[in-house]
């Protein structure tokens, strides 16, 4: 098995020695030090490299590694026929959950009022009782395998929690909603509204402000999805207005964002720079030896999406 690897963060030696000890007759081969003339199995990569401007010989599957798959599906360098497999890892999932409820935390401490008086030195009782847990409603965008893990975890934790996809799911402790309609109902009147959903024609400028006009006043917006799920002007007009409280990002429609872009400046927004969810070197190796060892056997490839269709993270 000949593994090709072209992301970055895989060329650490955490993810190295990972690598090795779960595919320890693999050889592997950094992009872009191929051998001229030698065949390939398996592609892993995030992003195809600029200067790839061919896919190693005889490639029969690309790994994605890392959240979402778009940036692959949609990438015209790769043959619809070539399946493509994501990344399952536990690791990743937790973190994403831990952002999502690091996020929901600070809705429920009044996080923005309580730093904007400290940095007034203003000395201001609460207006109301402290909320609990229960009395905060969250609101989570897209039920594929991450999304499922965030909206449980958020549950689990004790708050109430309705979450939406395109197609109907059915899971303990979480008011599944799909379709249309059922957009509308997951965040009428959510606190805190968290997106994972994957980038598609459907799907994106979904974050307007048809759907902040729906939630609570004061109302956190979580995006962990992709940046052109968000419309930026109508996110900016909510929050100069006050009627959304803050605005959580990790992910843009572009990155690196530009040094001139208003998110960096904006008292009520706080970003990360697409950091929220990164594989693990035990999960990101175990899933990629799942793939490879399907590869060598013949078996069906876990976690194919393509020849298929767009999945939910």
């Amino acid at each position: 098995m000949r593994i090709v690897i072209a992301d970055p963060l895989a060329y650490s030696a955490p993810f190295e020695r990972a690598l090795r000890a779960a595919l320890p007759s693999a050889d592997f081969v950094r992009w872009p030090d191929l051998a001229d003339g030698a065949e390939y199995d398996l592609l892993v990569a995030w992003n195809l490299p600029k200067d790839m401007t061919a896919l190693p010989r005889s490639l029969r599957a690309i790994f994605c590694f890392g959240a979402g798959t778009d940036q692959l599906l949609h990438d015209p360098r790769i043959p619809p026929d070539l399946p493509v497999a994501r990344l399952r890892d536990q690791g990743q999932a937790e973190q994403l959950l831990d952002y999502a409820m690091h996020a929901a935390f600070a809705r429920l401490l009044d996080d923005v009022v309580v730093r904007a008086d400290q940095q007034a030195r203003l000395w201001r009782p609460p207006d109301r009782q402290n909320r609990t847990r229960g009395s905060l409603r969250m609101a989570v965008l897209g039920l594929g395998p991450l999304g499922l893990h965030v909206a449980r975890g958020l549950s689990d934790a004790g708050f109430p929690v309705s979450a939406w996809s395109r197609t109907a799911r059915r899971i303990d402790g979480v008011g599944c909603l799909h379709g249309d309609d059922g957009l509308g109902a997951c965040v009428d009147g959510a606190d805190v509204l968290v997106n994972l959903l994957p980038s598609r024609r459907e799907t994106r400028g979904i974050l307007s402000d048809r759907l902040f006009s729906r939630l609570a006043p004061g109302a956190y917006v979580v995006n962990l999805g992709r940046g052109d799920h968000l419309d930026e002007e109508a996110l900016r007009a909510a929050l100069d207005q006050g009627r959304l409280g803050a605005a959580w990002l990790d992910v843009f429609a572009v990155e690196p964002l530009p040094p001139e872009h208003w998110f960096w400046r904006h008292d009520r927004v706080r970003l990360t720079p697409h950091r929220a969810g990164l594989p693990t070197p035990q999960g990101a190796a175990a899933s990629i030896a799942a793939v490879a060892t399907a590869l060598e056997q013949g078996h069906g490839v876990p976690e194919l999406i393509r020849p298929g269709k767009l999945v939910e993270n």
